[in-house]
C-alpha cells in the first residue's frame, strides 16, 4: 500500500469532513443543548433557561456508568485444559482494561466506560483507538484512548475502516512536549493570541503518523503494529442510513444516522424554555407593574422608584400616577405547559426516575417503568457492547502478533476474586471467542422474579431448569459457577465428610497445619466409621468379602488410608487437644460407637 503524503490526508480529512458536515451540526447543536446555552426571550424580557437536557443526558449517563461489565467465553463440553486457555484470555482483557483506564486516569481524563458513555448519549456516536505500545526499556503499555467523534474522521473499506484520522487542536507549548518540534507562528499566520495549531493524527492499516497544519511532519510514518486500522468507529441505533426522495446531496443523508437522546425532543425544549420564560415574566410584572403618569403636558417622569420602600413622588395639581392593567396567564397556557411537559416526558426518562415518588409503585407498575426507560438505554448499551467488543478484538488481534513480550496484568475476575499473572500471547489465541454484555441497574421488582423463579421449579416435574432460571429469570451473573457452588454448598450440608474435606484444604492453603491435621484426623475416622459400617452391611447381605478401597466417588490416591481400610497412623493432635478417636477421660470402656467400641 502506497503511502500517502501529509497533503494527501489533510485533503482526505477536509473532504470526509465537507461530507459529514450535516452530521457534525448536529453534534454541535446537541452538545449546546446538553451545556444548557442560555435562552434568549428577546430583550427587555426575562429568560427562563430549563436544566432538563443536562440532567436528562446526565441520568441516561449514570445508566451506562453503573452498568456492569460482564465478559464470558464460553467453555460447556471443553477439557480443562481449554477452560485454563478461556480464563486466561479473560483476565488478559480484563486486566488490560484496568492498566488503560488507569492509563487514562494519571492522564487526567475520564475512564474508557465514562468517555463511551458521554459520547454515545450526546454525540450518538462513539470512537477511539486501542494501540499495545512500548516504552523506551521495551515494556508494554496498553493505550485505549477515546475519540471525540466531532473531529474523527473515516473511510470504511470492503472489510473495516481504511484510514481513520483524529484532529484536534494543541498548543505550541504541547506539540514541543509531546514530539519534541517547534511550530513557528509565523509560518501558519497566527497572531498572538491564537495559540492552537491543528493536529492531524493518521492512521490506516498499517502506518500511524502525526503531521500539523500546513504539512509539518510531527511522527514521521511508523508502523503501529496491528494487522489493521487499530481505531473504532460507531453509532447508536439501528435504523439505517436512509436518502428520501428529495435528498439532492448524499452527505444530507447523514444528518440523522446515529442518534442522541435529545433525538425527538431537541426543539421542544424551545418551546419549553419560552413557556417557561414567560411564567417568569408574569411573576415580575406581579412585583412591578407599569405605570400611567397623567401630567397637564405629558412629559413628567418620576424621579424616585414608587416601588421602593418609603420613597415619595411629588405631584402637581392634575398629575396622577396609576399602574397599568395585569397582563393575566390564560388557562391555555397552562393547558400548552402540561402538552410540552408530556412531550418531554414521552421523548425522555420519566420523572419517577428523578426520585419524584410519592407512593409505592406496583410490580406491574415498576415493569411499565422499566420498559419506558429500556426504550432510551438499551440502544446506548448496545452501542457501548459493541464499542468493547471492537476494543477486545483489537487488544487480542495486535497482543497475539507475537511482537510484544509477555504482560503481567492485575485486576478482578468475573468470580470476584483479585489476579495478577503473567499472560502470553499464544494462551491468549488458544482461547475461545469472547461474548460481551452490559447489565443495567434498572427500575424492577424484585420480588416478582423471584416468584417466577420458584414458580418455575414447583412440583416434582418442574417448568424450567435451574441453570435456565438463574440466569434468564433471574439474571444472575455466571450462573454455571453459581449452580456447581449451589451444588457443593448442598453437598456440604448432607454430607459431614465434605465439609471436612473442605476446611481442611482451606486449612492447608491458609498455611494452618495444626488445623489441617486436626481436620484430617476427623475425618479419617469419620470415613473408617463408614466403612466399617459399609462391610458390615456387606457381609450380612452375603457380598464380597471385607476389604479395602475408596467409597464411590473418591480417588484412591487423595483418601487418607483409614478411608481404604488400611491401619491409619494416630494423628497427633496440637498442644493441649485430644487427638480425634481417643476415649476422654473418664470415658472408661466407651468407644467411638458406644459401650465395647467397635
Amino acid at each position: 500500500m502506497a503511502r500517502r503524503k501529509p497533503e494527501e490526508i489533510i485533503s482526505l480529512v477536509e473532504q470526509h469532513e465537507f461530507d459529514t458536515d450535516a452530521l457534525r451540526q448536529r453534534f454541535t447543536s446537541d452538545y449546546r443543548l446538553y451545556r444548557l446555552e442560555e435562552f434568549d426571550a428577546g430583550e427587555g424580557y426575562e429568560s427562563f433557561t430549563s436544566n432538563e437536557p443536562q440532567t436528562y443526558a446526565d441520568k441516561v449517563i449514570s445508566f451506562l456508568t453503573d452498568s456492569e461489565l460482564v465478559l464470558r467465553i464460553p467453555y460447556k463440553n471443553s477439557d480443562e485444559e481449554q477452560r485454563g486457555y478461556n480464563d486466561a484470555k479473560e483476565k488478559f482483557i480484563l486486566g488490560a482494561l484496568r492498566a488503560a483506564d488507569e492509563r487514562l486516569q494519571r492522564r487526567l481524563s475520564p475512564t474508557i466506560r465514562q468517555q463511551l458513555a458521554w459520547f454515545s448519549v450526546v454525540r450518538g456516536w462513539y470512537a477511539g483507538r486501542v494501540l499495545l505500545v512500548k516504552d523506551k526499556d521495551e515494556k508494554t503499555h496498553i493505550d485505549i484512548t477515546p475519540f471525540d467523534p466531532l473531529h474523527t474522521f473515516w473511510c470504511v473499506g470492503s472489510d473495516g475502516l481504511d484510514w481513520a484520522c483524529y484532529r484536534i487542536r494543541k498548543t505550541r507549548s504541547e506539540i514541543k512536549a509531546q514530539y519534541g518540534i517547534t511550530i513557528d507562528r509565523d509560518a501558519l499566520n497566527q497572531s498572538d493570541n491564537d495559540m492552537g495549531v491543528e493536529v492531524y493524527d493518521y492512521y490506516d492499516n498499517e502506518i500511524n503518523t502525526v503531521i500539523a497544519e500546513g504539512g509539518r511532519v510531527l511522527k514521521k510514518p511508523t508502523k503501529h503494529g496491528a494487522p489493521r486500522c487499530p481505531v473504532f468507529v460507531g453509532c447508536v441505533g439501528t435504523s439505517p442510513m436512509i436518502q428520501d426522495a428529495d435528498v439532492t446531496e448524499t452527505r444530507e443523508a447523514v444528518a440523522d444516522y446515529g442518534e442522541s437522546v435529545f433525538k425527538s425532543i431537541r426543539n421542544t425544549y424551545d418551546n419549553h424554555n419560552q413557556i417557561l420564560s414567560t411564567l417568569l415574566e408574569l411573576t415580575a410584572r406581579t412585583k412591578r407593574q407599569g405605570l400611567k403618569v397623567r401630567s397637564r403636558d405629558g412629559t413628567k417622569t418620576l424621579e424616585e422608584d414608587p416601588y421602593k420602600a418609603g420613597s415619595e413622588i411629588a405631584l402637581a395639581q392634575g398629575e396622577d400616577v396609576e399602574p397599568l392593567g395585569m397582563i393575566e396567564a390564560t388557562r391555555d397556557l397552562g393547558v400548552f405547559m402540561n402538552m410540552v411537559s408530556g412531550e418531554l416526558q414521552r421523548g425522555s426518562l420519566p420523572h419517577t426516575v428523578f426520585g419524584e415518588l410519592q407512593f409505592q409503585l406496583s410490580g406491574f407498575a415498576l415493569n411499565t417503568l422499566r420498559q419506558g426507560i429500556a426504550s432510551v438505554i438499551n440502544p446506548r448499551i448496545e452501542a457501548l457492547e459493541a464499542a468493547y467488543k471492537h476494543i477486545c478484538m483489537l487488544l487480542v488481534d495486535e497482543y497475539i502478533t507475537n511482537a510484544f513480550e509477555p504482560m503481567t496484568l492485575t485486576g478482578r475476575a468475573m468470580n470476584r476474586t483479585y489476579f495478577s499473572e503473567e499472560i502470553t500471547p499464544d494462551i491468549v489465541q488458544k482461547a475461545g471467542d469472547t461474548e460481551i454484555s452490559l447489565i443495567t441497574q434498572l427500575p424492577q421488582d424484585d420480588m416478582s422474579k423471584y416468584a417466577m423463579a420458584q414458580t418455575a421449579r414447583q412440583g416434582d416435574m418442574p417448568l424450567l431448569p435451574d441453570i435456565f432460571i438463574r440466569d434468564q429469570i433471574l439474571g444472575l451473573q455466571d450462573a454455571e459457577s453459581i449452580d456447581d457452588a449451589i451444588k457443593e454448598q448442598m453437598a456440604e450440608r448432607l454430607l459431614p465428610e465434605a465439609t471436612l474435606w473442605t476446611l481442611l484444604k482451606s486449612a492447608e492453603d491458609r498455611g494452618r497445619s495444626d488445623l489441617a491435621q486436626l481436620y484430617m484426623g476427623e475425618l479419617m475416622f469419620l470415613m473408617r466409621q463408614k466403612m466399617m459400617e459399609r462391610q458390615g452391611v456387606m457381609g450380612q447381605m452375603g457380598g464380597p468379602p471385607q476389604g479395602g478401597g475408596a467409597p464411590p466417588g473418591f480417588e484412591p490416591e487423595v483418601m487418607p488410608d483409614a478411608a481404604l481400610g488400611n491401619p491409619p497412623p494416630q494423628p497427633v493432635a496440637p498442644n493441649g487437644m485430644i487427638a480425634p478417636g481417643t476415649p476422654r477421660p473418664g470415658a472408661g470402656n466407651m468407644g467411638p460407637m458406644g459401650p465395647g467400641g467397635l
